[in-house]
């Protein structure tokens, strides 16, 4: 029923062309997912095959003052394996837009998702990834005004808001419901046609029910353009943080799982307690194109991001992935990334987990309006609180209708680059990016990449 529901939407809302250059879509995407470890766990494990409908709608307009991308999708998904079987409901927004003038642009972005996906949470054997039901909105604005040919300054504000729910049943994990939201100020110059310099300044605030926290993020970025096949950007910047807990309770002043074997004894910190963190953050980025056919994208990065546990954390990410399109009609996928997590402890520590995973896949275009994905993926975490190293296989095959993209799969080559967080390094270097592709350029250059829908 669910998929006669999507064609019927798909039919209704074939691909048009409006006044003012609006292009419409309507499609769907139907998915078949196989997790030898659904909860990622070393012990138990339970496998799970995912089965998903997902119509959608997307729409785009480009004039010579504006530029606007939008994706709306809805997915109906059912999970057999883990006992009972469940049903859910996945979603997706995502708006992108900007308007310019002679010397002013105004850029935006609002976006909510809706997924089962892996968060850190705590539990009675530490801090582990767990699956929940994550609820992630954001919205985010930037203002720029070009001063001169070479100067341009501008301002930048964002908010955030990340709800979470366990996805097992009885779980003895802990999440933690977060916002907060970020201010700032860019300036920008323009070192030679080929080489952007830009600098900015953020106050970012964090909460939840656990902590509060402030920090602030000075950055300093460059990019290079040495030919029109290799792009290379870098960014360094160094934060300050005051972390302020809301609650009063016992805390381990190092890893979780040294005051569990009572090793360490845990410590009292009262409601109001702060602790004062400093450090280094970075970021950067390769584009290479071996040729029209193959390409390198390759970034590395330390950022502040929002924690699943109650604060804050430091975040890394090295990766790197190829794309080869062997004919017109197929392209392959290669890629592998190493993640780490550091979460603050007590009052002055850290402890660090670590993330491992590679990926394999292909996109094949049946026919006009139909795509075929199928991929695998392996992920291994290594955890500070525990000695087990849980990993898993996923094996998935999806079928897509009328999307104008690439491909609707999260493939690591285009969440590389959305993995990026205000003032946090790596910045957004704009002034280098390539002019705005028309709602119907090629598949490899198309808009929606920013929007996987899997």
């Amino acid at each position: 029923m669910a998929l006669r529901l999507a064609v019927l939407v798909a039919a209704v809302v074939p691909s048009v062309a409006v006044a003012q250059a609006w292009f419409v879509r309507g499609g769907v995407t139907a998915r078949g997912e196989f997790n030898d470890n659904y909860f990622l766990t070393s012990t138990g494990k339970q496998s799970a095959f995912t089965a998903s409908v997902t119509p959608f709608v997307t729409a785009a307009q480009q004039t010579q003052t504006t530029d606007v991308t939008a994706v709306l999708a809805v997915g109906l998904n059912r999970v057999w394996g883990p006992s009972p079987t469940t049903d859910y409901v996945s979603g997706l927004l995502g708006l992108r837009g900007a308007i310019s003038d002679e010397r002013s642009t105004w850029t935006g972005a609002v976006s909510f998702s809706r997924a089962p996906s892996l968060q850190n949470a705590q539990t009675p054997a530490g801090v582990v990834l767990v699956r929940a039901y994550t609820n992630a909105a954001s919205v985010n604005g930037t203002y720029s005004y070009a001063l001169t040919e070479r100067w341009s300054v501008g301002a930048t504000a964002g908010w955030y808001g990340n709800s979470y729910s366990a996805v097992e049943s009885g779980s003895a994990s802990s999440l933690s419901d977060n916002s907060g939201y970020n201010v700032g100020a860019v300036l920008s110059y323009r070192a030679t046609e080929r080489t952007d310099v830009v600098a900015s300044a953020v106050f970012w605030r964090y909460s939840s029910d656990i902590t509060r926290a402030d920090a602030v993020v000075p950055t300093l970025g460059v990019v290079h353009e040495f030919s029109p096949q290799l792009t290379v950007s870098g960014a360094v910047a160094g934060y300050w943080s005051d972390i302020e807990t809301k609650q009063t309770a016992f805390v381990c002043p190092t890893s979780p799982i040294l005051c569990s074997t009572g090793i360490v004894q845990p410590m009292l910190v009262f409601s109001g307690d702060q602790r004062h963190d400093s450090g280094p953050l970075f970021g950067g980025s390769v584009n290479y194109a071996f040729s029209q056919r193959t390409q390198l994208y390759a970034s590395l990065s330390q950022t502040l991001a929002p924690g699943s546990t109650g604060g804050i954390t430091r975040t890394g990410f090295v990766g790197a992935s190829l794309l080869h399109r062997f004919s017109d009609r197929l392209t392959g996928r290669l890629g592998a990334s190493y993640g780490s997590t550091r979460f603050p402890a007590g009052l002055s520590n850290w402890y660090t987990d670590k993330f491992y995973q590679g990926e394999i896949g292909a996109s094949f275009q049946l026919a006009e309006y139909w795509a075929l994905d199928v991929g695998y993926r392996y992920m291994r975490a290594a955890y500070a609180d525990n000695p087990s190293e849980p990993s898993s296989n996923i094996v998935f095959i999806s079928v897509a209708y009328n999307w104008p993209g690439a491909s609707p799969t999260d493939w690591l080559g285009a969440r590389g680059g959305r993995e990026i967080r205000p003032g946090a390094g790596p910045i957004l270097l704009p002034a280098r990016r390539e002019p705005p592709t028309s709602p119907e350029s090629p598949p490899e250059r198309s808009r929606f990449d920013a929007f996987p829908l899997q």
